[in-house]
């Protein structure tokens, strides 16, 4: 929304929103350390939220620990990818017919179906990876 104009082009709006997606992006990568590598709660995830993501030490705590026990807190980052790139690949194939308006009508009416088959519904013969 901030792309198309919501906000008017205050900054802090922009900041708000990379401020929340970096949330994100730490919570993808200190769930993916957590479950791989053996990343620690109190050390290592805690000091990565705090450190790299800005947290109060007690939102990165908790944070970190919500990592431990729920990994797919991860799919937020994994779907805003996914979804980025099919309006990319959907714009290309659509050429001057493209309207974003129409992408948003097309993905939502798709419902809860995984992005990879609603890409295959909005471009016919894709071959595309998700990501």
């Amino acid at each position: 929304m901030v792309d198309e104009g919501y906000g008017n082009g205050d900054p802090k709006i922009r900041l708000a929103q990379l401020s929340e997606a970096l949330l994100r992006d730490c919570r993808w990568v200190v769930g993916m350390r957590e479950h791989i590598k053996g990343l620690s709660v109190d050390d290592g995830a805690k000091k990565y939220f705090t450190e790299q993501c800005f947290q109060q030490p007690a939102n990165g705590y908790e944070e970190a620990r919500r990592g431990a026990y729920n990994p797919t807190y991860l799919y937020y980052t994994l779907g805003k990818l996914e979804i980025l790139k099919l309006r990319s690949d959907y714009q290309k194939v659509m050429g001057t017919a493209y309207h974003l308006g129409k992408f948003h009508t097309e993905f939502v009416k798709q419902g809860g179906v995984p992005i990879k088959l609603i890409r295959k519904i909005l471009i016919p013969g894709d071959t595309a990876s998700v990501l």
